[in-house]
């Protein structure tokens, strides 16, 4: 066995690397890998974001599920909302009790190696001496320069109110004391005292301070279905990982001699057009939750036409930015994670001088009365975050996932079935173009977008009725995807994208 990490940023990698080199874990790891990513990269991810993390325990048979998103606060009240479809991205009712930090807590009482302590310290020294700025960074800090340049928060980020540039040196000062106060007081700290109230100023006491101490990050089972001698592992509901296990489980039950693009993308669109009619907040009756059932999945495949797509009218219902990491250890610990500020670098909400933005996950809420995903107090929106975990006869086989929001399951499954059916190596695949459907709901058409598409392919969709756009080139939106996988030789070797300039792979191999 052997250590491997993934991320989207070479110092996520470097420095979660340090952990596993100084005796920590892949849970540590990934908690550094996390932390660090938020501080270089707050355009993805932040102690202001969710958090959802598949572990595998070599000990066991099945991974453990981590639910580390919040809920709406108290003082939602959906009427001052009407007339709107939907919430605006830096309204603070968009703002759900940021989950991450909870998460972290859980994951190093749980499993943790080495002192959180620790952890932190590589954080705040990182905040302290500085970093160079990313190219995506540049871009969501010149995007949202009006709302973020006279934000106490955004202090760091902006000199003479201009962004600072492509590879000039940023330092977080007011995030490294934010990181302090953790560090000396505990991670609990967070949802408490002048932290928890300056949350809780910062969106208009729509969270109010009882909301916030009372919050806990969930231990939950994850959803998992068996297909080509794998089993799947991903999260609950209310994500919408489910997509990625029912699309590819539905290929397998074709029975599909050979890779069929049109069979895959439509698979995906016939289930993707239920999403948002069954993807909800289930609390504890998630066995009313139908995306893995088997008769199910059986029922949806009888709308498939060989010969052109279709549409698909779901049943009426009834009633951005984002980091993907992975790390194995060299006992065979294994982590999924994903972390989440939801729309770039979230609401444009900063909390006080604390040095960090809260998300905008409650815009994954609906404001229809009538539908279960409605805007209410104590639930949680339909998520977008998709981490996967795949095992094989008990043992862990790959790790796989990426950001994307609503792309996120359609980009795994074309990177993942061609890996069950034994086509190519991931190597390979990865750098294979990617299609992603930005309109999927019911009654909708096939509307596809190709990074790049052959001649022969585009004449094959087009036959079949799809309207295909192709892009000319790589898109970062179209990952990046990282995966740790099981060689020949029982190592894990780690396997970055190209679409995103700053991933790195550590092995210690």
């Amino acid at each position: 066995m052997n250590d491997v990490i993934v991320s989207p940023h070479f110092l996520s990698t470097e420095i979660g690397s340090k952990v596993l080199k100084k005796g920590g874990n892949a849970v540590d790891a990934a908690i550094a890998t996390n932390l660090i990513q938020g501080i270089v990269a707050p355009e993805t991810c932040g102690i202001g974001g969710d958090l959802f993390a598949i572990i595998w325990d070599p000990g066991k048979n099945k991974p453990t599920f981590l639910d580390a998103s919040g809920y709406a606060g108290t003082g939602v009240d959906p009427k001052r909302l009407i007339g709107l479809n939907e919430i605006p991205l830096n309204h603070p009712y968009s703002v759900t009790v940021p989950g991450a930090v909870a998460g972290w807590n859980e994951l190093t009482k749980k499993y943790g190696s080495i002192p959180i302590e620790d952890i932190l310290e590589l954080g705040i020294e990182l905040c302290h001496s500085g970093f160079d700025v990313s190219e995506e960074l540049n871009k969501s800090l010149t995007a949202h320069g009006d709302e973020l340049g006279g934000d106490a928060s955004a202090f760091s980020f902006y000199k003479n109110n201009l962004p600072y540039g492509i590879g000039e040196k940023i330092r977080r000062p007011q995030l490294g004391k934010t990181l302090e106060l953790l560090q000396k007081k505990g991670l609990e700290y967070f949802y408490q005292d002048e932290i928890a109230k300056s949350i809780s100023e910062s969106v208009s006491n729509t969270l109010t301070l009882e909301d916030l101490s009372h919050y806990k990050a969930e231990w939950k089972e994850p959803l998992s279905l068996d297909m080509f001698g794998h089993q799947a592992w991903t999260s609950q509901p209310p994500t919408q990982g489910y997509l990625t296990l029912t699309t590819l489980k539905a290929y397998e039950m074709m029975e599909t001699e050979e890779f069929n693009l049109h069979q895959l993308i439509e698979m995906y669109r016939i289930f993707a057009s239920d999403r948002d009619s069954i993807l909800y907040d289930y609390k504890d009756k998630l066995d009313d939750f139908i995306g893995t059932d088997l008769g199910y999945i059986e029922e949806k495949i009888k709308l498939f036409n060989p010969k052109k797509s279709e549409l698909y009218n779901s049943p009426k219902p009834h009633g951005g930015g984002t980091a993907y990491m992975n790390t194995v250890d060299k006992n065979g610990l294994g982590v999924s994670l994903i972390q989440s500020n939801f729309h770039g670098i979230g609401s444009r909400i900063g909390v006080g001088n604390y040095g960090f933005f809260l998300h905008n996950r409650g815009c994954g809420f609906n404001l229809d009365s009538q539908h279960p995903n409605f805007l209410k107090a104590g639930n949680k929106p339909l998520h977008t975050l998709s981490p996967t975990l795949w095992s094989k006869n008990d043992n862990l086989e790959f790790i796989i996932g990426t950001r994307g929001g609503r792309y996120q399951p359609q980009l795994l499954v074309q990177v993942i079935l061609p890996y069950l059916l034994k086509l190519e190596s991931f190597e390979n695949i990865v750098k294979k173009p990617r299609w992603v459907i930005d309109y999927f709901g019911s009654n909708t058409s096939s509307k596809i977008k190709f990074e790049d598409i052959s001649a022969n392919e585009l004449k094959f969709l087009e036959t079949k009725d799809h309207e295909v756009t192709n892009e000319n080139g790589y898109k970062n939106a179209y990952g990046p995807i990282s995966i740790i996988y099981k060689d020949k030789k029982d190592h894990f070797q780690g396997v970055a994208d190209i679409r995103v300039g700053t991933e790195k792979v550590f092995s210690s191999l």
